[in-house]
């Protein structure tokens, strides 16, 4: 998929533009993104979060899917906005939780917001735990092994340094995966984790 020939909806288009508008508007008092990525928005951000619908699987009922540490609301709210209904965007801050309630509202969007920390969600509840530049690879399988289900897979968009926090991540768990090459940056790669399991450190 090329980054000119990716496409949303009138109807996605229209309140991803207010969400861009509100994160504006916001940004001074909360610093909800990069300001030097206020500019590009659309692509550091937006289409960026987008790339991972297609990469997600199908839902499951009575399970979740859980964007952690969602901040602004990246990539979780993207992908409500696209029509995934089963998002739960997981914000341990408030004031974000407050933007995150308000871009719900004005864009209209099907998805919960929770003002908590991952480490308190329920276990075995997810069938998908995704998040993008929260922490390393290796804490973020930490948070996520006791949150999914037998069957539930993570989705981790990683930047340059994505080969780095792999390996070190491998001396902790045996990790099942594949990588998917990120649409908006060359040096950037998504992680898709099938299966993983901490390794035994007792000798």
């Amino acid at each position: 998929m090329r980054l000119s020939t990716f496409s949303f909806s009138k109807e996605e288009r229209e309140k991803l533009e207010i969400y861009c508008c509100l994160i504006k508007s916001w940004q001074k008092k909360l610093n909800l993104v990069g300001s030097s990525t206020l500019e590009n928005m659309w692509e550091r951000h937006v289409i960026d979060s987008a790339q991972l619908y297609h990469l997600l699987p199908p839902v499951q009922e009575g399970k979740a899917l859980y964007d952690i540490g969602s901040g602004a609301g990246f990539p979780g709210l993207v992908l409500a906005i696209m029509g995934r209904k089963d998002m739960v965007l997981c914000e341990s801050n408030k004031k974000k939780c407050t933007f995150l309630i308000e871009a719900k509202r004005k864009t209209n969007t099907n998805v919960i917001i929770d003002n908590i920390r991952a480490e308190s969600l329920p276990f075995g509840s997810a069938n998908a735990v995704i998040a993008r530049a929260v922490s390393s690879l290796s804490a973020l399988l930490e948070i996520s092994l006791p949150l999914l289900s037998k069957k539930g897979v993570c989705i981790f968009p990683k930047g340059i340094n994505w080969k780095k926090e792999l390996l070190f991540a491998q001396k902790r768990f045996h990790i099942d995966y594949k990588l998917v090459k990120s649409i908006t940056s060359k040096e950037s790669n998504i992680i898709i984790i099938n299966n993983f399991e901490k390794i035994n450190d007792d000798k």
